[in-house]
């Protein structure tokens, strides 16, 4: 009995910490900046924000270039009031980086960025 509780607690602690460090664990955080090209609501059971900042420069792709966006979700209701207002401009944001997504915070996006995770932007700065 005392090993079946133990494995038991055993089984817990590394279950919590996957859960932790796939969906909780804040893998990096940083700046990006460019002309914010969509914002927009979407889904069927959890309605999340979504948006594309459009960066400067290119990216090469199959034989080919293209541009470099940056797909993140938003959170946060200001931040989001913010976003609506900033569509077409320049601007600034700051976004923490999971490991994985969850279903209530957004897209992943894990085809579309360069790095894969899921990127909430929780701060805007708007460039002059």
């Amino acid at each position: 009995m005392k090993y079946i509780g133990l494995s038991f607690l055993l089984v817990l602690i590394i279950g919590g910490g996957f859960v932790y460090w796939n969906y909780f664990f804040v893998y990096s955080d940083g700046y990006r900046e460019g002309v914010l090209n969509k914002f927009s609501t979407k889904g069927t059971i959890f309605k999340t924000h979504e948006g594309e900042l459009l960066m400067p420069g290119v990216v090469p792709t199959m034989n080919q270039l293209s541009n470099n966006f940056f797909y993140f979700s938003s959170t946060d209701h200001k931040v989001t009031e913010q976003l609506n207002a900033a569509i077409g401009k320049k601007v600034k944001v700051h976004y923490v980086q999971y490991n994985s997504s969850l279903p209530w915070r957004g897209d992943s996006y894990t085809d579309k960025n360069k790095e894969t995770g899921q990127y909430i932007v929780d701060k805007i700065v708007l460039e002059p």
